[in-house]
């Protein structure tokens, strides 16, 4: 029989935290807005982009463009690639694949909440030749964001990630760029 430890219930707790407040703020009602002239549409292509970088013994340069599409009102797929280095001795240099789903949920003309879910496979090298590995992660973002102009956003919000093969769990707040056509 196998023992929880209060890691593993911590673990769960958080996710049903970040479950309950996805599912709440996805009742909330959506914004009257015509077919086709917002972000959400059928048809709408949208690239996404995160960078980020930081000292942290070290240096860390971090790379995750993304592409989605709206399979129907609202709702979307897509795809991300990424790229990690982290300096230091040894360096790693950490690949990442992914897919996901989304759901668009307009607040006012201005601001669209965008929950996605998916599965993120990641691979790390490091340079001393020794180590590395791989690992797959459910991958939760829900980031707000604020439409500057036409067809262009910022965005934050919080992520969660759960690792499905070994590894701690992460969380904090993300930032996101894009723009859709």
């Amino acid at each position: 029989m196998r023992r929880h430890t209060f890691a593993t219930f911590r673990t769960i707790r958080t996710l049903t935290f970040v479950a309950s407040l996805l599912a709440a703020l996805c009742g909330l009602a959506p914004a009257a807005r015509a077919q086709g002239a917002a972000f959400g549409a059928p048809g709408e292509f949208v690239v996404t982009g995160d960078l980020e970088g930081h000292l942290r013994k070290g240096w860390e340069l971090r790379l995750h463009p993304s592409l989605d599409y709206f399979i129907v009102q609202n709702v979307s797929v897509g795809g991300l690639v990424g790229f990690t280095y982290t300096s230091g001795n040894p360096s790693r240099t950490t690949l990442d694949l992914g897919v996901r789903a989304g759901y668009s949920l307009a607040i006012t003309p201005q601001v669209t909440f965008w929950p996605m879910a998916g599965i993120v496979y990641s691979h790390v090298s490091v340079s001393s030749g020794g180590g590395g590995g791989s690992s797959t992660n459910l991958a939760v973002n829900a980031p707000f964001l604020f439409h500057i102009v036409p067809h262009f956003f910022v965005g934050a919000g919080p992520f969660f990630t759960l690792p499905l093969d070994s590894g701690d769990n992460s969380y904090g707040l993300q930032t996101v760029v894009g723009g859709w056509f």
